[in-house]
């Protein structure tokens, strides 16, 4: 289970005129979410902070929801938005980094949900898009390295999580709770001697479902993996769409 920490370091920043979107950040650091505490803790706040600091393990939030928090570089997006960053960008394997990229999405898709925004191009953006920054770098390099195509990824990706829960606990407790089900069933399932299991068992429509939860991954790891189980990424990616759209 993700822990997550509230421990505010700032207070006296005022109230941010409105929470018109999210901002996604890649740290360019090494740290995980609670030593980010004790570092920002003493830091002059006017050289930056975010909302929140997450990793696979941790979501730490560091500033109020409604405060200011300064993360942009820029007044107008800072007043307006919350901020999230990624950490461990400059140590974390690819697998790992996708980890932490995912809880800081779910960490996201929360905040838009409970403030009652949609997920779109308008209300998920990148730090570059408000100063010059190479900031998400990291999510650039691992989804096709341009402002439009990280975006897709990120909406995409927390459109399915929002169809999960409408928090973070709720989205792990059910793609947990899926997994143990497929686990229960494959401990079920009996194979003769010398019979060989179809590698495509399941449905497109079941797939697509466990596509939906992350099972499958995202991006190019989706596609590859399930193609190399025998199944037809763009038949399946439609059922996801259309599942997503109704």
């Amino acid at each position: 289970m993700v822990e997550k920490i509230n421990e505010t370091l700032m207070e006296n920043s005022g109230r941010l005129v409105g929470v018109e979107f999210v901002v996604i950040h890649n740290d360019a650091g090494y740290m995980t979410p609670t030593e980010y505490i004790e570092w920002l803790r003493y830091r002059e706040k006017s050289l930056g902070i975010a909302h929140y600091y997450c990793n696979r393990d941790t979501i730490v939030r560091v500033v109020d929801t409604y405060n200011i928090a300064y993360h942009t570089g820029d007044w107008w997006s800072n007043i307006r938005s919350i901020g999230y960053e990624i950490c461990e960008s400059m140590k974390a394997t690819d697998e790992e980094f996708l980890q932490n990229e995912d809880i800081t999405l779910m960490q996201a898709t929360e905040d838009l949900l409970y403030y009652g925004l949609p997920i779109t191009a308008d209300t998920v953006r990148l730090h570059h898009e408000f100063v010059p920054t190479s900031c998400p770098h990291r999510s650039l390099a691992l989804h096709g390295g341009t402002t439009e195509s990280v975006k897709d990824y990120f909406i995409t990706r927390m459109t399915e999580l929002a169809e999960l829960g409408s928090t973070v606990e709720e989205m792990l407790a059910t793609i947990g709770n899926w997994t143990e089900e497929n686990d229960d069933m494959s401990n079920n399932e009996e194979t003769s001697p010398g019979e060989e299991k179809p590698s495509t068992e399941k449905t497109n429509e079941e797939i697509a479902d466990e596509v939906i939860l992350g099972l499958w991954g995202n991006g190019e790891e989706r596609k590859q993996r399930l193609e190399e189980d025998g199944y037809d990424y763009d038949a399946i990616q439609e059922i996801v769409n259309i599942k997503l759209s109704e």
